[in-house]
């Protein structure tokens, strides 16, 4: 299913189209904006907004019960299911027996996107397709060896499932970040015995988010399955009684069917055709960052998610800016026919997110990376807070009932999940994006207190490594597609600061152990050359920046203007606005000024403010908090990196004024 992404298209000349972005809007702020009370500067992105209400509605309802004949290892089509993205078959046939292709079921990149730029439908944090210069997809400057098991497994931060691992070498390439050279990116995937019990490690204390535990065996935990009967909104079903048998003589087969494999140097091929659906669990998948294996796209899981989260959003937007029920209905209808019907409801887990195919039980469970899959959770919960500020009567007091025990459930899953807890444990935008899911929901629930710890904690914790001194993100430059991923955690980081804001927390001057705030982050991504990366994945957190912190030297706006001229029609500059960060640098700025407007001390006010969020001077170099127990530490499944690997990206050194455009 292709998302509708026309509402949100540039200008035909520019040619770009915005990514959905992980979004929080201020609620005060936009009740202030209903009928015409909005200023006029943002009239072209509220339209945009109303027209995308409209449209991405007509795709509508959305929901993860129509998979089949691929289920999860469960057996439950209401059971959320994903594939990792940058997985790939190596199937090592013997010599005798049927040819086959190594992915039978992808064919390469689809027609419809020949550019191999990010696909809509891409799941999870992605976003990117193969290389457009590398074409036929191999990647020629990639070293497979393997690895014998226990080899340095006990030194490692793994908080993963065994699964067998290789390693995994990247020479250096010649991209260079302000004239620094980054160093080789190294990639570890050893094979590991399934009788290594190595223990999940989180030097960061993570008993600080409510005390998450860090142990414990990678299972599916034991959630309810039934929610109130609600009227309207009945109660969810187990759907337990859904059975699938798997085949792998040419009937499709459940990804919970795992063939049985003989212990050889090589794979015995079937004499008869292999159909896609057997390769699933015959074959060992390995990693190959930032090269997305085409097949993941024929789930319609991560599409749904990704459509509804982004229907709800609008309409709950366009509802309190025209007060039309219409908009009211598409978005309680969605969120009806994905979280609260019988008959399509998602079970609150993401227990087979971003799965790794391949033979054997070690197989049948998700990945810590898949709770990204659910992101936009964020927006359907502030799209929710919207509907009840405004007192919309299609929110009803059944479906917030419903709605409340099934976000009671997912947050108590987070929390406590195996993959849970192994997200939290991770340095890099996947607790980002954890701490973005955990923050709304806790908000949702009523408890403030907990949504209050959860971003306190991640701001004094995780964050303190996240950023450098030059604003450079090293567990994100590190990835093959470094600017996709600089820009994919500034997204998770502006948000938090966000919901801060909203819960009336100034976190935009929170410094890393380096003095960077997100403002030092965003300067230094946008100094740099994206290449053949989409240089919009930037364009709403520049403006969310400038409304943040200010633009007295206009160089946000002429960034934005030389990229994409028209930037004021797209919707997140309705977001981005000063007036909806009440608690961040510049509206505190705004208000000193006016209260001092006659007093000579006004210019000082503002540089002592502004001084808040200057990066202090230069700190040593520190290895991440999380290396204090381990040697590697993961920042994907599969992908390990080290400290001497992250140390140069510390190390960069920008001068003065270096990102004015």
């Amino acid at each position: 299913m292709r998302r509708i992404l026309a509402y949100l298209s540039l200008s035909a000349a520019v040619g770009f189209a915005i990514s959905p972005n992980n979004e929080w809007v201020n609620i005060d702020y936009l009740l202030k904006q209903a009928g015409g009370s909005g200023s006029s500067d943002t009239s072209g992105a509220r339209q945009q907004i109303v027209s995308s209400a409209g449209g991405t509605a007509k795709a509508g309802p959305w929901g993860i019960t129509t998979k089949n004949p691929v289920l999860p290892p469960s057996g439950n089509s209401h059971d959320y299911l994903g594939w990792a993205p940058y997985h790939w078959p190596d199937c090592n046939w013997c010599s005798k027996g049927a040819t086959h292709l190594m992915n039978p079921s992808s064919g390469g990149d689809e027609p419809g996107n020949p550019s191999g730029g990010p696909d809509s439908s891409d799941p999870g944090d992605d976003g990117n397709s193969d290389d457009p210069n590398d074409p036929d997809g191999d990647d020629e400057d990639i070293l497979i060896v393997p690895r014998e098991a226990g080899d340095f497994s006990a030194a490692r931060g793994d908080v993963f499932h065994p699964r067998h691992r290789m390693k995994h070498v990247r020479r250096a390439t010649n991209y260079t970040t302000s004239g620094v050279a980054d160093p080789p990116r190294i990639r570890y995937l050893a094979f590991r015995s399934p009788d290594d019990t190595t223990s999940p490690l989180d030097v960061y204390a993570a008993a600080d988010l409510d005390s998450l535990p860090t142990t414990g065996t990678l299972s599916a935990p034991a959630l309810p399955t039934q929610l109130p009967t609600l009227g309207v909104t009945p109660a969810l079903t187990d759907g337990s009684s859904q059975t699938s048998i798997g085949t792998v003589d040419g009937t499709p087969a459940p990804a919970q069917a795992p063939a049985k494999t003989q212990h050889s140097s090589c794979t015995p091929s079937p004499t008869k055709s292999l159909s896609p659906s057997a390769t699933w669990t015959t074959c060992p998948y390995q990693v190959r960052d930032g090269k997305l294996n085409p097949d993941v796209r024929s789930l319609p899981d991560s599409p749904a998610v990704i459509d509804m989260t982004e229907s709800v959003f609008y309409n709950c937007v366009a509802y309190v800016l025209q007060k039309t029920s219409t908009f009211s209905k598409n978005a309680a209808g969605f969120i009806d026919a994905f979280f609260l019907s019988p008959s399509t409801a998602m079970n609150p887990n993401l227990n087979f997110g971003q799965l790794v195919r391949g033979p054997g039980q070690d197989h049948q469970i998700g990945t810590f990376t898949g709770v990204l899959d659910l992101r936009g959770m964020v927006k359907v919960i502030n799209g929710i807070q919207m509907l009840k500020a405004a007192r919309s009567p299609d929110w009803t007091s059944a479906r917030d009932k419903g709605m409340l025990a099934w976000t009671n459930q997912y947050v108590s899953w987070l929390q406590t999940s195996d993959i849970g807890k192994q997200t939290a444990a991770a340095p890099n935008n996947h607790f980002s994006f954890y701490v973005n899911q955990l923050t709304a929901t806790k908000m949702y629930v009523g408890d403030t207190s907990g949504a209050i710890s959860t971003l306190q904690s991640y701001f004094s914790k995780q964050y303190l490594d996240q950023v450098a001194a030059s604003g450079e993100q090293p567990f994100e430059a590190v990835r093959t597609r470094p600017y996709h991923y600089r820009c994919f955690n500034l997204e998770a980081m502006i948000a938090n600061a966000k919901m801060g804001d909203q819960l009336g927390l100034n976190l935009w001057t929170s410094k890393s152990k380096y003095g960077a705030t997100i403002q030092t982050a965003l300067d230094y991504t946008m100094s740099l050359d994206p290449k053949d990366e989409d240089v919009s994945d930037i364009f709403p957190h520049v403006a969310a920046v400038a409304a943040a912190y200010g633009d007295p030297k206009g160089k946000y706006a002429a960034f934005l203007q030389k990229q994409v001229s028209d930037y004021k029609s797209m919707p997140f500059w309705f977001y981005d606005q000063n007036s909806a960060l009440p608690n961040a640098p510049a509206s505190h700025t705004a208000r000193d000024l006016g209260e001092l407007e006659h007093s000579s001390t006004a210019a000082g006010t503002e540089r002592a403010i502004l001084d808040t969020i200057t990066p202090s001077a230069t700190i040593p170099f520190q290895c991440p908090t999380v290396f204090a127990t381990a040697t590697e530490v993961a920042i994907d499944d599969g992908i390990y990196v080290t400290c001497d690997e992250l140390k140069p990206f510390y190390e960069i050194v920008m001068p003065l004024e270096s990102n004015a455009p």
